[in-house]
Order: C-alpha cells, then structure tokens, then sequence
C-alpha cells in the first residue's frame, strides 16, 4: 500500500486554521506592533491591510503547491521540485534558513527584553537583555538537540493562552472607551519608513507556511489548504488591526516611544491593571519561547538536508548528539553572536528581509509550476510584483 493511502486524513479545516493561527499569532505580533506603529503612524492600519494582501497573495501560491503535492514537507520541497539545479533550490532554501535563524534571535531579543522590563532591571540594562536572550537559546537549542519528542498539548495550551489574553485585551479596550487618549500626533511619515514598516508587519504575518505541512492529513487538500490559508490571514489581519486600534488609542505617545518592545503589555497594564500587565508577561513569555522552539526544531532538520545535498558544508551531517550535528551548534553560536551584538532593530529589519526574500521563492516556484498546479499567471504576477516593491523599499529605506 502507498504512503498516501496510509495516510489518515483525520484533520478538519477547523484542525487547520487553528494550526495556522497559533502559528502567527504569537511572537511577531508581541515584539514588533509598537516598531510597526513608531514607523507608520496613523498609517499603521494600512500598513498591516497592504502586508496581510501580500501575505494572501503569497497564500495562494502555497495553496496551489500543497493542494498538488500534498505529500511535499513545505517550502524547501516545493523548491527542489521547482528547481533541478541545486544551485537555486538550495540558495533559496539556505535564504529561509538564514531568516529563521535571525528570527530566533530576534524572539530570543524580545523574550530578554520583556524579561528584563519585568523585572525591572533597569541598571545594566542591555547586559541583563542579552543574558535572559542568549540564556533561553542556548536552552532551547539543547533541548532540540536531546529529543524530537513532540508535546503537541503544551502548544495547543501556549495558543490558547496567547490568542485568548489579546482578545481580553481588545474586548476590554472597546469595554472601556472613556480610556482613549486624544488622537497621537505623530511624525510625518515618509515612503521609505512606510514601506519599511509593511516590511517589518509581514514578519508578523509570515508563519502560514506551517499550514502546508497539514496537506497529507486532510481530506481534499486543494480545497481544504486554499480555504484554511485564506480564512486563517484574514483572521490574523482582523486581530492585528484591532490591537493596532487598541494601542494606537490607548497608550500615550511618551509610553510607545520608550516601550517600543513592550506596546501591549503597557497598554494591558491600563485597561486590565497589574493582573492583565503580568498575565501578558506570561503569554509573552510563552509565545516567545514556543516561537523558538518551534523553529529551532525546523531550521536544524532544513540544515541537515542542505548538508546531504552539499549546500552546506559536512559538518551539518556530522553527528554531534542523536539528534543534532556539528553544524546546529555551529549555527547556535552564529545565533548567540547576532544577539550579543547587534540591536534589536537590525535584527528585526534582517529577519523581515530575507522572510519577504524567501517568500518572493514560493511565487518563483509557482510560477515555474503553474500548469501543473493550475494556477492563475497574474495572481502570481500581481503578487510578487507586489512583494518585489516591499522589498526594494525595505531595504533601500534601511541604506
């Protein structure tokens, strides 16, 4: 009997939304709503509507390819059927290893950062950042290294918690509209710093490609992967333009300029009191943590596979435990370097980059699939087109 047949199609479209929505809703959202926002201003809201289209856009193409080879593990399978010559298949999937070490070290950065203002440890202030952030990676790391036991109920618990305490917050935010500041005059905004902030909003959206890995164990995966997709970005988008409503209306300006990192948790502390303001602490804590284990977990199995096709070098195919090779810790240091020594805002700006690069991938791999997966040339067209501009802004706006 064949693999596919062995398969047990047992998750629902519901099983997959939530899959995808505790994917993104989590880490990004905590570390980089009060970046987004001192970067857009009032155009924060188009900021998060423009990156959510790209990010549905982006959406379809990983419909398309899941929906046609539902067996495929992601994104670093869909290039090397796109792309025979290793030279391409492997640099774009060396690209999204790269962005998922620089995001661990930015949510390794931001769990040290909300660490650190927790426990109010305002003397040596970026010293203790550091040691909370290289602390929890180094951990983390280890652990991956050790076992690939799964604890699927400790995440669905993180999700909950995490999704459930921002709704709290909303809901209280509309519960208590006497709360709201007078509208924040903000700096003007130039194109260059907006388009930065739509490059720096995608992070906060990307994460939806863990949805393809459903494929095998649905029913009718063309239909079943394009409908959890859609339904779980526009999902995102409505909770990420609330809180964006939430902070914008409900911080003062002073606050989002000295708690850029910690947006959300200053702004629970004055709609649910000290309660609310740890609460959120803790499923900060949680999001950041789960973020990093679970791509700790992906990135080292992605390492492994581009040393057995000799993108990388051997020692990502030398053992080091059962688990793990030479090559993970090798990339761990590179990981604890970024942290140590460079800022928060250089690390969020080079993980956005090569995010949007790595997806920019999926439309080329559509493309050069496009009749088998009987997808549309100018959706793929608009949409990396679209993504292309976001980029070439993002990174000229950083020179």
């Amino acid at each position: 009997m064949s693999a596919l047949n062995d398969t047990k199609k047992d998750l629902s479209l519901l099983n997959v939304v939530s899959l995808g929505l505790g994917s993104i809703i989590g880490a990004g959202i905590f570390a980089l709503l009060g970046q987004v926002i001192l970067l857009a201003g009032n155009l924060t809201y188009f900021a998060f509507i423009i990156a959510g289209i790209c990010a549905i856009l982006s959406g379809y193409s990983y419909a398309k390819l899941a929906g046609r080879y539902p067996q495929s593990g992601g994104l670093t399978d869909y290039f090397h059927i796109a792309f025979k010559t290793k030279f391409v298949s492997g640099g774009l999937s060396l690209v999204y290893m790269i962005a998922s070490a620089v995001s661990i070290a930015m949510l390794a950065k931001s769990f040290g950062i909300y660490a650190t203002e927790l426990l109010k440890l305002n003397t040596n202030h970026l010293f203790y950042i550091n040691l909370f952030a290289v602390g929890i990676t180094l951990i983390l790391a280890w652990l991956n290294m050790q076992t690939a036991a799964e604890v699927g109920w400790v995440e669905t618990l993180i999700v909950i918690v995490k999704i459930s305490i921002l709704v709290v917050i909303i809901g209280a935010a509309f519960y208590q509209p006497e709360l709201k500041f007078p509208s924040i005059q903000m700096k003007s905004v130039s194109h260059f710093d907006f388009l930065r902030s739509i490059g720096v909003t995608f992070f906060a959206y990307a994460g939806y490609g863990v949805i393809t890995n459903a494929a095998a164990n649905v029913h009718k995966p063309k239909r079943t992967m394009a409908l959890a997709i859609y339904i779980t970005l526009l999902i995102v988008m409505l909770v990420y333009l609330n809180l964006a409503y939430v902070v914008l209306n409900y911080t003062p300006a002073s606050d989002l300029i000295t708690d850029t990192e910690t947006a959300i948790a200053t702004v629970a502390d004055k709609l649910l009191g000290k309660w609310g303001y740890y609460f959120l602490y803790l499923a900060a804590g949680l999001a950041f943590v789960s973020g990093i284990n679970a791509t700790f977990f992906s990135m080292f199995r992605i390492s492994q596979a581009l040393g057995k096709f000799n993108v990388l070098p051997k020692i990502y195919i030398m053992p080091l435990t059962k688990n793990a090779t030479w090559g993970n810790a090798f990339t761990t240091f590179l990981i604890v370097l970024s942290i140590m020594f460079m800022d928060f805002s250089s690390i969020v700006n080079l993980s956005s980059a090569a995010f949007l690069l790595s997806y920019l991938g999926i439309f080329a791999a559509n493309w050069r699939l496009r009749k088998e997966t009987s997808s549309s040339a100018d959706v793929i067209l608009f949409g990396s087109a679209l993504m292309s501009v976001i980029l070439i802004g993002f990174i000229v706006s950083l020179m």
